[in-house]
């Protein structure tokens, strides 16, 4: 009787393996079932909070220089020769700086420093078919910008307009250097103007963004002189001349720049 028992549980084992091999494989999950399982994308976070970056470019610009000679009949008659010289240079450096956010609007402040190259030179332009002996020349250094942002933020993007002032540690000079005259003007101070422009953000997480970003500058009008002594006067001399002459030389700076950021949120 055991054994008969033993077959029977055999034989009902062995059919129950059958059918569910001629059964089929076991049924998908239904689609409902596949989103219920899938995880939730992560949310772009949002814009408010304390940061800090660096970013990498470059500047494109203009000078423009002017000589106001002053020997004419009268002191306050004076006569401008302008002339003008492109520039181009590197810029880097970092930022810092804090949003607030309501609802889709971004407010914020932010400052930046670094080295931004003004550099350029162009002489002026020949006189009846001659070389002038002219020349402006221009450098720069450190420079740095204190900004407002407003912005409007999309999703993970921020696209924002900013503007504020620049200041630029800056070296302007007009060189005279006809044979037997070499005459050096030139002024080096932290020139401030005034930049806007604006730039794409895009987040990465909660922490991480990066921009690209265009800012429009001009400095303030650069001001300086120097004084070319006669053959009485000292020891530059100036053939044919019997008194003192004073030059003063103005000049003017606007220019581009086109830069990459990389941003931490705190």
């Amino acid at each position: 009787m055991k054994q008969l028992t033993y077959l029977t549980i055999c034989l009902c084992g062995s059919l129950a393996l059958t059918l569910s091999a001629f059964g089929g494989p076991a049924p998908l999950p239904s689609g409902k079932e596949m989103k219920e399982v899938a995880p939730a994308p992560t949310p772009c976070c949002n814009w408010q909070g304390f940061y800090v970056g660096i970013n990498l470019g470059g500047q494109f610009g203009h000078s423009e220089d002017k000589l106001l000679n002053e020997q004419f009949f009268d002191e306050t008659e004076n006569i401008e020769q302008p002339w003008g010289y492109s520039e181009s240079g590197v810029v880097a450096g970092g930022q810092v700086g804090y949003n607030f956010q309501w609802n889709w609007l971004v407010l914020g402040a932010e400052g930046d420093i670094g080295y931004m190259n003004l550099d350029g030179d162009g002489e002026a332009p020949p006189n009846f078919l001659t070389h002038s002996g002219i020349f402006g020349e221009s450098d720069s250094d450190f420079y740095t910008t204190i900004r407002g942002r407003v912005g409007v933020g999309v999703g993970c993007w921020l696209f924002y307009a900013t503007g504020g002032g620049i200041g630029v540690n800056y070296d302007t000079r007009v060189v005279y250097r006809p044979d037997p005259v070499d005459l050096d003007a030139h002024t080096q101070d932290f020139d401030w103007g005034y930049t806007f422009g604006g730039g794409i953000e895009r987040r990465l997480g909660c922490h991480w963004s990066v921009k690209v970003e265009y800012l429009y500058y001009q400095l303030d009008t650069q001001d300086f002189h120097y004084s070319v002594r006669g053959e009485d006067g000292g020891a530059i001399v100036v053939p044919n001349q019997s008194e003192n002459v004073t030059y003063h030389a103005n000049a003017e700076t606007e220019g581009h720049i086109v830069r990459a950021g990389l941003n931490y949120k705190f």
